[in-house]
């Protein structure tokens, strides 16, 4: 096959008017009137999956019931195999480009789970020519990709979906609902955890990229994709890239888009930000060891600052007062801290929180707010994005346009200070950290035509 290189330095230059238009469009609301064109009616949705070991099996376990799945493409054949069996008569590929080109009359829709840094040109791709994406969280390796793909969706009139399935379930809305009605008082301070990084980081230089055996059905190149090329090494892939700089966001961008979506949509939390970071240190482009990193967010209207802060690698925040003695914090969890009391979230997703100190629970109790925002069909993530697909109903929680870029953004500003020798200073209107051209690098990245 004739080498294909649609996703060149070229392609991404013509995505600049994009860019700017992705600043402009509306930030922070839950649901929009969507515009969608290509919507599929009468019959099942047509999907492709790109990316089918690891996350994309549990992708196609949700989604499979929902759709026809018509194509499936992974640069590993052997990691393919069992859902290479699942759907047999779907055509195979290792190229996503080739298997949108060759099957592009026959593909209403498609789902990515890969690498964080393949989740901008895949999607990209595929919104162009018109298909309706879902891609696995975080949305992008780099704010400035999600602001692209952003204004990419709204240009082509396509349904969108993040991977954060806490987005569909009832506890975001459950936090919104309690903490507009005051359960706990004003909120000025959020904190939220999680047991990551479960693969290697802040591993001692010099980085490992010494030559190893190349698996026989892996086409490196591919998997390599747009990022710098260097030789295979087996403790990169298949698992451990998330810790690379040049493959995946470290622990935060794993987890941050979980965590972070019922603060971020409970409080209106998007915009200007200061962001400020400790770490183990970062060295041979492999993310720290731990972290513990602080958002302050300016008063939004009527709401007060608020202070949010990120820990991982086994760092946690102090057990508040207001909790039982004997309560733990769990391995990942959100605690929000009100001048009233306090809410404990357990679930890694976003779940029902608990109400603290006790005397508050039992007043909370036999007086709960009203549900007040809208559900999700089932709380299903994959439901909700293959029903705006074959209907004109409401956007998907957690699309593009409305609502997954901008809580990307805000995850991935974390990492942005992470990489700055000091507190980062977010300018939302023109996408630059004030002051610091050096990290224009991290924001819009180059890439390689492969």
């Amino acid at each position: 096959m004739k080498k294909n290189t649609l996703f060149t330095r070229r392609h991404f230059l013509q995505t600049s008017a994009l860019a700017a238009l992705a600043t402009a469009l509306p930030l922070g609301r839950l649901r929009a009137a969507p515009g969608f064109r290509n919507l599929v009616s009468g019959r099942k949705v047509r999907l492709a999956f790109v990316g089918i070991g690891g996350r994309g099996n549990s992708n196609i376990d949700g989604l499979a019931p929902l759709a026809d799945v018509v194509a499936l493409c992974d640069v590993d054949f052997a990691r393919a195999r069992q859902n290479f069996a699942r759907f047999p008569l779907a055509p195979r590929y290792r190229d996503y480009r080739q298997m949108l080109e060759e099957m592009h009359d026959r593909i209403d829709a498609v789902a990515i789970s890969t690498t964080d840094h393949m989740h901008f040109p895949i999607a990209l791709a595929a919104i162009e020519r018109g298909k309706h994406v879902y891609v696995e969280k975080p949305l992008s390796h780099t704010i400035g990709e999600a602001r692209i793909l952003k204004a990419a969706a709204a240009k082509h009139g396509v349904v969108t979906q993040m991977g954060n399935q806490g987005a569909a379930r009832e506890g975001c809305r459950v936090t919104k609902e309690w903490l507009d009605a005051g359960v706990i008082g004003t909120v000025r301070e959020v904190h939220c955890w999680t047991n990551r990084p479960i693969w290697p980081q802040g591993m001692p230089a010099p980085r490992p990229d010494a030559a190893s055996p190349l698996p026989p059905t892996l086409e490196w190149d591919l998997w390599q994709g747009v990022a710098p090329a260097r030789a295979y090494a087996p403790r990169i892939a298949p698992f451990n890239w998330r810790g690379f700089l040049d493959y995946g966001c470290g622990a935060l961008g794993d987890m941050g888009c979980h965590l972070f979506n019922a603060p971020v949509f409970a409080l209106g939390l998007s915009g200007d930000v200061t962001v400020s970071a400790k770490h183990s240190g970062i060295a041979d482009g492999i993310w720290p060891k731990w972290s513990v990193i602080t958002y302050q967010f300016p008063a939004r209207g009527s709401r007060p600052p608020v202070k949010l802060v990120w820990y991982d690698g086994g760092k946690k925040p102090e057990k508040p007062d207001s909790f039982e003695a004997d309560t733990q914090l769990a391995g990942n969890g959100t605690i929000y801290l009100g001048d009233k009391g306090a809410l404990y979230d357990t679930n890694t997703y976003g779940g029902v929180p608990r109400v603290f100190p006790v005397e508050l629970a039992k007043k909370f109790a036999s007086a709960r707010p009203p549900k007040t925002i809208p559900r999700i069909v089932k709380g299903s993530i994959y439901m909700d994005w293959i029903n705006a697909i074959t209907s004109a109903g409401p956007a998907p929680c957690s699309n593009f346009v409305d609502y997954s870029v901008d809580l990307t953004e805000t995850t991935l500003l974390g990492n942005l200070a992470l990489l700055s020798d000091r507190p980062v200073r977010w300018d939302t209107a023109s996408a630059t950290a004030v002051g610091q051209p050096e990290l224009n690098q991290y924001i819009n990245k180059t890439y390689r035509s492969f």
